[in-house]
């Protein structure tokens, strides 16, 4: 039988806030250099890839916010509105603008990110993030309870398993969607 530890988030992966875009800046839906990722983004699927609902922010505004940028691989988790929903950045939406209702959990060591992933969107790991949710107006997830957020796994090589268990039960479930979905059409 497997050891598994638990550890905060702070303890295996550094976590970054997004930001908030300039006063009268707008989203654009004409396609630019660059996407920005909202709330709206995540929570449909694992991967967050380019797609017709991707809105844009011009050149000008890139730059005042340059430095908030996602990486592939990166996970994001929503913190102020819809609080809990995760994904990960996908290869077409690298070096995207991250909104400020999104943080982002980048550079785990001794932890899969897939395995986060899944960890995070599991009955576990949304009793954790209610945990730290604060405020009851407009609810929100403060970066430092982010980082306080604790996880339970067991050695990488099981959690690699885990992940490829996971993920044939994705892909038999994206397939059973699409043979529904010729179905009714």
């Amino acid at each position: 039988m497997t050891e598994w530890k638990e550890s905060k988030i702070k303890d295996f992966a550094e976590v970054k806030g997004g930001k908030r875009l300039p006063k009268g800046k707008q989203l654009t839906s004409v396609p630019t250099k660059h996407p920005y990722i909202r709330i709206r983004d995540l929570g449909k699927s694992k991967y967050l890839e380019l797609n017709p609902e991707i809105e844009f922010v011009d050149d000008e505004t890139q730059l005042s916010i340059a430095r908030y940028i996602v990486n592939a691989g990166d996970i994001l988790i929503s913190v102020v509105g819809t609080i809990g929903l995760i994904g990960i950045v996908g290869e077409s939406l690298d070096k995207a603008n991250q909104t400020e209702n999104c943080d982002k959990i980048i550079n785990c060591t001794g932890i899969e990110p897939e395995y986060l992933y899944y960890y995070l969107i599991s009955p576990f790991g949304q009793e954790e993030i209610k945990r730290g949710t604060v405020g009851a107006v407009q609810p929100k997830l403060p970066l430092k309870n982010v980082l306080d957020i604790n996880v339970k796994y067991p050695a990488i090589a099981e959690q690699r398993k885990i992940v490829e268990i996971l993920k044939n039960v994705d892909e038999k479930i994206s397939i059973n969607e699409r043979i529904n979905n010729n179905l009714v059409a």
